[in-house]
C-alpha cells in the first residue's frame, strides 16, 4: 500500500503511454508501453502492440508507423491489461496529459469486461504547467525547452521514456516543495481563482460577463465550445473557475445530471446562452 508521507524517491511510479487508431473516444489502442520506478530506479519495463480488433486508419499509422501488418499477430488487450496492471499495484501511474491514457484504457477494460482500476495519478502536463513558465508543454515542447535526454517519438515506449525524463526534471525543479509523494501529486492540482479573474483570461468580453453571472448565480447556460473537430454545444452550470499554469479551465456539472462533472478549457469557450435560447 502506497505511503503518501514518504519523499517522492522513496515512492514506486509506472510510467505509461498509449498509441491508439485516432483521438476520438471510440478509437482503440494499438500500442502500450510501461517503465516501473522504485526509488527513481528503473525496476522493470514493458512494452507491447495491441491488436485493436479494427482497420488502423493511415493518419494514425502516418503517426506512429504502426499499421495493420504489424498488428495482426499482437495480442488483444485483454491479454496485456494484466501485465500492465500488475506494475500499476501500489504505485502512482504516470503519463504525459494522462486523461488521454486513462480514457483509452479505461474504454478497453470496459469493452472487455475487466474491472476498473483505481490508484493515484501524476500527470506530468498538468505539473509542467504548474512547476515551469515555458511557451508550450506538449512532451515534444518541453524535451527541448528543457533540454531533456530522451526524445518522444510517437511510440509507446519512446514517449514513456522522455516523461520518465521530464518527471526527473520537474521533481528536481519542485524541491523542497514536493517533500513528500502528497506534496508532489499536489503541486500538479489546478488553482482556484474568483469570477472576477474572467475578463484577465483574455475570452471575449461579452462572453466572460455571461459565464461570470451564471457563474456567481448558479444558472444553468448553454455553452457553445470548440474541442478537437466542431463547435459543441452543452447544457451546464459553471461551478468555479481553476487555473493550471497559464490556462484556465472552467467547471461545470451538466444542468439535467448534477453528479456529472465537465472541464472546459477558457480559451476554447465561443459563446455563452441562456439555457435553451
Amino acid at each position: 500500500m502506497l505511503d503518501f508521507d514518504l519523499p517522492p524517491e522513496a515512492a514506486a511510479f509506472t510510467i505509461v503511454d498509449v498509441e491508439t487508431t485516432g483521438l476520438e473516444p471510440e478509437d482503440r489502442v494499438i500500442e502500450v508501453a510501461a517503465v516501473r520506478l522504485g526509488r527513481f530506479r528503473e525496476v522493470t519495463r514493458f512494452e507491447s502492440l495491441v491488436n485493436p480488433g479494427i482497420h488502423i486508419p493511415l493518419e494514425a499509422t502516418g503517426v506512429s508507423g504502426i499499421d495493420d501488418d504489424l498488428v495482426s499477430g499482437a495480442p488483444e488487450f485483454p491479454r496485456v491489461w494484466p501485465i500492465l496492471e500488475a506494475l500499476l499495484h501500489d504505485a502512482v501511474l504516470v503519463a504525459h496529459n494522462a486523461a488521454f491514457d486513462l480514457h483509452f484504457l479505461s474504454a478497453e477494460r470496459k469493452r472487455a469486461g475487466l474491472g476498473s482500476w483505481k490508484g493515484p495519478v501524476l500527470d506530468t502536463l498538468r505539473l509542467a504547467r504548474n512547476t515551469c513558465a515555458l511557451p508550450a508543454y506538449s512532451l515534444s515542447a518541453l524535451h527541448q525547452s528543457l533540454a531533456l535526454s530522451s526524445a518522444p517519438a510517437h511510440r509507446a515506449l519512446a514517449d514513456v521514456l522522455a516523461t520518465e525524463a521530464l518527471l526527473r526534471e520537474l521533481v528536481g525543479r519542485l524541491g523542497a516543495r514536493a517533500g513528500t509523494l502528497r506534496d508532489l501529486l499536489a503541486a500538479q492540482e489546478p488553482i482556484p481563482v474568483p469570477w472576477e479573474e474572467l475578463p484577465a483570461t483574455g475570452i471575449e468580453p461579452g462572453v466572460a460577463a455571461s459565464l461570470m453571472a451564471a457563474g456567481q448565480a448558479g444558472l444553468a447556460v448553454d455553452i457553445e465550445y470548440e474541442g478537437h473537430a466542431e463547435l459543441r454545444r452543452f447544457h451546464v452550470v459553471p461551478r468555479r473557475l481553476e487555473r493550471n499554469g497559464p490556462l484556465y479551465y472552467l467547471c461545470c456539472v451538466t444542468a439535467d445530471k448534477p453528479d456529472e462533472q465537465m472541464v472546459f478549457r477558457i480559451d476554447r469557450v465561443r459563446g455563452v446562452h441562456a439555457a435553451g435560447s
